[in-house]
């Protein structure tokens, strides 16, 4: 799908689903649109929107003002379009979807030079905000994903996967943890945790307040968690049909050993 915003042409879907808006809903729509565009033109506040990336009082600001507001125009006028489609429920939702990812991405809040907020910080620490933010580019570049907290503050066993366990069984693609349980006896079925292969093992073992594997522990269960190995190269003739056998199906038959 393409998805055009800019301050000189009217924003538009891609043109299979431009066709698929009838022509009379088009004009009222584009007609709408020119005159709340006109209005802006003259007063950059002469439309009401309401958007929490833009409360601060840098944004307030004549130039970044107009450009904060002909961008929400296009963003409206864009989901104006998408419900005005003519096609299936779901159709229209992935239509939606791709739309509303690219208007997130397009907003100005995004971009150095149109966030006035960004300019400020710069000027308050001398540069030292872009240094930073080029370090933590690089580092996310180095690790090949990109860092959304500080991972700096977690480490396992400190202050996630405490729960005392120890490891059984491994093999190519993962590791078969077993918990020591918390209470006198346990139940006699063994319970078994198999998180998705993109999630390490600790997003069931988190914290004591909020861990899936110590509540379990604690009701009396003997708790078996899956932890799959990191891929690499080495891995690169891994099926999912491998990751059925010898992983799920490997990880079921040792716990009932």
């Amino acid at each position: 799908m393409t998805i055009i915003m800019n301050l000189g042409n009217s924003p538009s879907l891609a043109p299979q689903y431009m066709a698929m808006i009838p022509a009379e809903k088009l004009s009222e729509i584009q007609t709408k649109y020119l005159e709340d565009l006109g209005k802006l033109g003259k007063d950059p506040n002469a439309l009401e929107f309401k958007d929490r990336r833009f409360m601060g009082e840098a944004w307030q600001n004549p130039w970044s003002k107009a450009l904060v507001s002909t961008y929400l125009l296009n963003s409206r006028y864009l989901n104006e379009l998408v419900q005005a489609v003519q096609t299936d429920n779901k159709t229209r939702q992935r239509i939606e979807f791709a739309t509303n990812q690219m208007i997130d991405a397009l907003s100005p809040s995004n971009f150095l030079a149109t966030n006035p907020e960004a300019l400020e910080t710069i000027l308050k620490t001398q540069g030292q905000s872009i240094q930073k933010g080029i370090l933590n580019l690089l580092g996310d570049l180095g690790k090949g994903k990109v860092s959304q907290t500080d991972e700096s503050g977690f480490e396992v066993g400190k202050n996630l996967a405490q729960t005392e366990g120890a490891v059984v069984f491994r093999n190519p693609l993962f590791e078969l943890i077993q918990y020591k349980p918390l209470t006198d006896q346990v139940y006699e079925r063994p319970f078994l945790m198999v998180p998705p292969c993109i999630n390490k093992y600790y997003i069931l073992d988190l914290q004591p307040d909020n861990s899936v594997v110590r509540y379990m522990v604690s009701q009396g269960h003997m708790v078996f968690l899956v932890s799959w190995k990191n891929p690499d190269t080495s891995m690169d003739r891994i099926t999912w049909d491998d990751y059925v056998g010898t992983g799920v199906l490997e990880a079921i038959r040792v716990t009932q050993e």
